[in-house]
């Protein structure tokens, strides 16, 4: 029994792996886990091949933004504040705002864009993430309003930097987004607590059924997963890691906890290209933890020679002014929330007022 279980799972591995070939880049893994006495805690590591310049950004609530340079680029005023991890000075990927909402931004190469002569409001997926803290309080008030938006794409390098989304708030509430073929495809459910990368979210949820345990007595050291790099299979690793934890015994074991089991990709095992030339992996250069409810972003910087561990607490900088502080720097440690300086940042790119 236990040998045809091990080769069903060589042969599932195989699929997964085939399923991520076409891929140009895997970058990232977000994990969501709603605990019973310590509210919701978000996990995400930031995958790349380079130093991205990362800051973390502190807004306030009341300015307006455009989000995209067309004709109909979506207009808003934020009506709440809120804290962010930024991206090659260009937009923000991930953060919390002040009533406990979150939003994470991860590469997918499959991310369609929309038609700018259309009728429907623009958004780069630069800054979709900040038009989701901005605005929205809940999972659900997000998702009634989704429709009205397309996603444009920026570059890098030449590139065009393709994406998709996972929002979630302090209930526990959960929904992953997709922008394909020109339409929003919406996974919405509190068990959708896992995103990664390429393929299409349809296909890791329909890979993490073909893998997952069928009853508890076999979750345990002995239950074979796969466990390389590409997205296909750190999809299946980090759901079946995260279905591990036990109910933490408070905000710092529980950010513990969560960033134990989020997957990390060694600095030397990516960044390599395959037999044709094409890079399919990216290490770990940060990873990122909250807990919704305390609203204290943890960040671990591991690049370069800079590897540090340091914490920014919102409330504290939640004063109605703007600030920023490099999140790269190779002397972060603790606690640096007086290290903020007050700063535009990134986003005033995309102020009106």
């Amino acid at each position: 029994m236990k040998n045809s279980k091990n080769k069903l799972m060589v042969a599932l591995i195989a699929a997964i792996a085939t399923t991520s070939v076409t891929t140009t880049a895997e970058a990232c893994s977000r994990i969501l886990w709603e605990t019973e006495n310590h509210g919701v805690f978000v996990s995400r590591t930031m995958d790349w091949m380079e130093e991205n310049q990362p800051t973390v950004e502190v807004r306030h609530s009341g300015q307006s933004y455009k989000g995209h340079s067309s004709e109909n680029g979506k207009t808003w005023t934020s009506k709440y504040a809120s804290i962010g991890m930024t991206l090659y000075g260009v937009g923000i990927v991930d953060g919390f705002n002040e009533v406990g909402f979150s939003a994470n931004a991860l590469f997918l190469d499959e991310e369609s864009a929309g038609n700018l002569d259309g009728e429907l409001a623009q958004v780069s997926n630069a800054v979709f993430a900040a038009y989701l803290l901005d605005n929205f309080a809940t999972v659900e008030e997000a998702l009634e309003n989704i429709n009205e938006l397309e996603i444009q794409q920026f570059e890098h390098n030449g590139h065009n930097m393709r994406g998709h989304y996972a929002i979630q708030d302090k209930s526990g509430d959960s929904a992953i987004l997709e922008f394909l073929d020109g339409g929003w495809k919406i996974y919405h459910g509190k068990q959708y607590d896992v995103m990664t990368n390429s393929p299409t979210f349809k296909e890791h949820l329909a890979n993490w059924n073909a893998a997952q345990p069928t009853s508890e007595d076999v979750v345990d050291g002995e239950y074979p997963i796969p466990g390389n790099i590409n997205s296909a299979q750190r999809f299946v690793w980090n759901k079946y890691m995260k279905s591990q934890l036990t109910e933490p015994t408070s905000y710092t074991n529980g950010i513990a906890k969560l960033d134990s089991v989020t997957y990390k990709i060694p600095l030397d095992a990516a960044n390599r290209p395959d037999a044709a030339g094409v890079m399919r992996g990216y290490a770990t250069i940060y990873s990122v933890g909250y807990n919704l409810d305390q609203k204290v972003m943890q960040v671990r910087y591991q690049f370069g020679d800079a590897y540090t561990h340091f914490t920014v607490d919102f409330d504290k900088l939640n004063d109605g002014k703007n600030y920023s502080l490099a999140a790269d720097k190779p002397d972060l440690f603790g606690d640096v929330t007086e290290r903020f300086t007050h700063s535009k940042g990134v986003m005033a790119h995309y102020v009106t007022n």
